[in-house]
Protein backbone atom coordinates (compact mmCIF):
# COMPACT_ATOMS: atom_id res chain seq x y z
CA UNK A 1 0.00 0.00 0.00
CA UNK A 2 1.41 3.36 -1.01
CA UNK A 3 1.10 6.27 1.40
CA UNK A 4 0.41 9.81 0.28
CA UNK A 5 3.61 11.90 0.54
CA UNK A 6 2.81 15.67 0.28
CA UNK A 7 6.53 16.54 0.00
CA UNK A 8 7.25 14.38 -3.02
CA UNK A 9 7.80 16.20 -6.30
CA UNK A 10 4.89 15.96 -8.72
CA UNK A 11 5.09 13.43 -11.48
CA UNK A 12 6.60 14.76 -14.66
CA UNK A 13 4.44 14.98 -17.73
CA UNK A 14 6.24 14.17 -20.98
CA UNK A 15 6.36 17.09 -23.41
CA UNK A 16 4.76 16.44 -26.80
CA UNK A 17 7.14 16.49 -29.76
CA UNK A 18 7.56 19.83 -31.53
CA UNK A 19 5.36 20.44 -34.53
CA UNK A 20 7.17 20.34 -37.87
CA UNK A 21 8.43 23.74 -38.93
CA UNK A 22 8.49 25.23 -35.43
CA UNK A 23 11.58 26.20 -33.51
CA UNK A 24 12.32 24.80 -30.09
CA UNK A 25 11.54 27.19 -27.26
CA UNK A 26 15.21 27.98 -26.56
CA UNK A 27 15.79 29.19 -30.12
CA UNK A 28 12.69 31.30 -30.53
CA UNK A 29 13.17 35.03 -30.62
CA UNK A 30 11.01 37.47 -28.72
CA UNK A 31 8.99 39.36 -31.29
CA UNK A 32 7.65 42.85 -31.10
CA UNK A 33 3.90 43.11 -30.74
CA UNK A 34 3.75 45.31 -33.81
CA UNK A 35 5.63 45.71 -37.08
CA UNK A 36 5.30 49.50 -36.83
CA UNK A 37 8.31 51.77 -36.87
CA UNK A 38 10.08 51.76 -33.54
CA UNK A 39 11.36 55.22 -32.73
CA UNK A 40 13.25 55.95 -29.53
CA UNK A 41 10.86 57.30 -26.91
CA UNK A 42 11.99 56.64 -23.33
CA UNK A 43 9.81 57.50 -20.38
CA UNK A 44 9.66 61.14 -19.36
CA UNK A 45 11.18 60.27 -15.98
CA UNK A 46 14.16 58.60 -17.65
CA UNK A 47 14.67 61.61 -19.91
CA UNK A 48 14.37 64.12 -17.05
CA UNK A 49 16.83 62.18 -14.89
CA UNK A 50 19.45 61.37 -17.50
CA UNK A 51 19.55 64.63 -19.46
CA UNK A 52 20.91 66.96 -16.75
CA UNK A 53 23.07 64.31 -15.08
CA UNK A 54 24.85 63.52 -18.35
CA UNK A 55 25.30 67.28 -18.92
CA UNK A 56 23.37 67.21 -22.17
CA UNK A 57 24.73 64.00 -23.68
CA UNK A 58 21.47 62.09 -23.31
CA UNK A 59 19.54 64.39 -25.67
CA UNK A 60 22.31 63.80 -28.19
CA UNK A 61 21.80 60.04 -27.70
CA UNK A 62 18.05 60.55 -28.16
CA UNK A 63 18.70 62.26 -31.50
CA UNK A 64 21.14 59.54 -32.58
CA UNK A 65 18.65 56.76 -31.88
CA UNK A 66 15.82 58.59 -33.66
CA UNK A 67 17.98 59.47 -36.68
CA UNK A 68 18.85 55.77 -36.91
CA UNK A 69 15.12 54.93 -36.92
CA UNK A 70 14.40 57.63 -39.51
CA UNK A 71 17.18 56.30 -41.72
CA UNK A 72 15.86 52.75 -41.34
CA UNK A 73 12.29 53.80 -42.19
CA UNK A 74 13.02 56.19 -45.06
CA UNK A 75 16.00 54.38 -46.53
CA UNK A 76 17.90 57.66 -46.55
CA UNK A 77 21.65 58.07 -46.65
CA UNK A 78 22.02 60.43 -43.68
CA UNK A 79 24.66 59.83 -41.00
CA UNK A 80 22.84 59.52 -37.67
CA UNK A 81 25.99 60.14 -35.60
CA UNK A 82 26.74 63.41 -37.43
CA UNK A 83 23.16 64.63 -37.16
CA UNK A 84 23.17 63.82 -33.45
CA UNK A 85 26.49 65.58 -32.93
CA UNK A 86 25.16 68.69 -34.64
CA UNK A 87 21.67 68.24 -33.23
CA UNK A 88 21.03 71.95 -32.59
CA UNK A 89 21.28 72.47 -36.37
CA UNK A 90 19.42 69.31 -37.45
CA UNK A 91 16.74 69.27 -34.74
CA UNK A 92 14.08 70.89 -36.94
CA UNK A 93 14.41 68.18 -39.57
CA UNK A 94 14.29 65.44 -36.95
CA UNK A 95 11.21 66.92 -35.28
CA UNK A 96 9.49 67.30 -38.65
CA UNK A 97 10.26 63.70 -39.72
CA UNK A 98 9.01 62.31 -36.42
CA UNK A 99 5.90 64.47 -36.54
CA UNK A 100 5.16 63.29 -40.09
CA UNK A 101 5.58 59.65 -39.03
CA UNK A 102 3.10 60.07 -36.17
CA UNK A 103 0.62 62.02 -38.29
CA UNK A 104 -0.17 58.77 -40.12
CA UNK A 105 -2.01 57.77 -36.93
CA UNK A 106 -3.72 61.17 -36.72
CA UNK A 107 -1.44 62.28 -33.92
CA UNK A 108 -0.29 65.87 -34.08
CA UNK A 109 2.66 67.54 -32.38
CA UNK A 110 1.54 70.03 -29.71
CA UNK A 111 4.04 72.68 -30.88
CA UNK A 112 5.43 73.59 -34.28
CA UNK A 113 8.69 71.77 -35.08
CA UNK A 114 10.30 75.13 -35.87
CA UNK A 115 9.47 76.55 -32.44
CA UNK A 116 10.85 73.45 -30.70
CA UNK A 117 14.01 73.56 -32.84
CA UNK A 118 14.66 77.24 -32.07
CA UNK A 119 14.11 76.59 -28.35
CA UNK A 120 16.49 73.62 -28.46
CA UNK A 121 19.12 75.71 -30.28
CA UNK A 122 18.86 78.59 -27.79
CA UNK A 123 19.07 76.27 -24.78
CA UNK A 124 22.21 74.70 -26.26
CA UNK A 125 23.63 78.15 -26.84
CA UNK A 126 22.97 79.00 -23.18
CA UNK A 127 25.88 76.77 -22.17
CA UNK A 128 28.18 79.58 -23.33
CA UNK A 129 26.57 82.21 -21.12
CA UNK A 130 28.66 83.67 -18.29
CA UNK A 131 28.07 83.15 -14.56
CA UNK A 132 25.05 81.00 -13.77
CA UNK A 133 23.61 81.33 -17.28
CA UNK A 134 24.99 77.91 -18.18
CA UNK A 135 22.36 76.39 -15.91
CA UNK A 136 19.77 77.03 -18.63
CA UNK A 137 21.59 74.50 -20.83
CA UNK A 138 20.62 71.77 -18.36
CA UNK A 139 17.09 72.06 -19.70
CA UNK A 140 17.90 71.14 -23.32
CA UNK A 141 15.63 68.12 -22.91
CA UNK A 142 12.50 70.27 -22.50
CA UNK A 143 11.90 70.84 -26.26
CA UNK A 144 12.27 67.07 -26.77
CA UNK A 145 9.44 66.24 -24.36
CA UNK A 146 6.51 67.10 -26.72
CA UNK A 147 8.11 65.06 -29.53
CA UNK A 148 8.87 62.19 -27.16
CA UNK A 149 5.29 62.27 -25.87
CA UNK A 150 3.98 62.17 -29.45
CA UNK A 151 6.18 59.14 -30.19
CA UNK A 152 4.98 57.39 -27.04
CA UNK A 153 1.33 57.89 -28.09
CA UNK A 154 2.23 56.61 -31.57
CA UNK A 155 3.82 53.51 -30.04
CA UNK A 156 0.76 52.91 -27.87
CA UNK A 157 -1.52 53.13 -30.91
CA UNK A 158 0.71 50.75 -32.85
CA UNK A 159 1.12 48.43 -29.85
CA UNK A 160 4.90 48.71 -29.81
CA UNK A 161 6.52 47.33 -26.65
CA UNK A 162 8.05 50.31 -24.81
CA UNK A 163 9.12 48.46 -21.67
CA UNK A 164 12.68 48.07 -22.92
CA UNK A 165 13.00 51.83 -23.51
CA UNK A 166 11.49 52.70 -20.12
CA UNK A 167 13.73 50.46 -18.03
CA UNK A 168 16.42 52.04 -15.85
CA UNK A 169 19.25 49.54 -15.63
CA UNK A 170 22.28 49.55 -13.32
CA UNK A 171 24.34 51.71 -15.68
CA UNK A 172 21.62 54.33 -15.87
CA UNK A 173 21.41 54.47 -12.09
CA UNK A 174 25.21 54.76 -11.75
CA UNK A 175 25.26 57.59 -14.31
CA UNK A 176 22.45 59.36 -12.47
CA UNK A 177 24.29 59.10 -9.15
CA UNK A 178 27.73 60.08 -10.48
CA UNK A 179 26.36 62.80 -12.76
CA UNK A 180 24.09 64.09 -10.01
CA UNK A 181 27.04 64.42 -7.64
CA UNK A 182 29.09 66.19 -10.30
CA UNK A 183 26.18 68.49 -11.06
CA UNK A 184 25.72 69.22 -7.36
CA UNK A 185 29.40 70.15 -7.04
CA UNK A 186 29.11 72.43 -10.08
CA UNK A 187 26.05 74.13 -8.58
CA UNK A 188 27.83 74.61 -5.24
CA UNK A 189 30.83 76.06 -7.10
CA UNK A 190 28.61 78.43 -9.06
CA UNK A 191 26.82 79.65 -5.93
CA UNK A 192 30.08 79.94 -3.93
CA UNK A 193 31.58 82.06 -6.71
CA UNK A 194 29.27 84.92 -5.86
Amino acid sequence: MELHDPYRAPATIPMPPALPGTLPESQSQARAISDAAEYYSPSTLKMVLLSPTTLGLYPMYWFWRNWQAIKRETGGDQWPWARALFSPIWSFFCFRELSDAASSRRRELAFAPGLLAVTYFLLNFASRLPNAGWLLALFTFVPLLPVNSLLRRYHQDERVDMERMDRLNVWHILVIIAGGLLLLLALIGTVAER
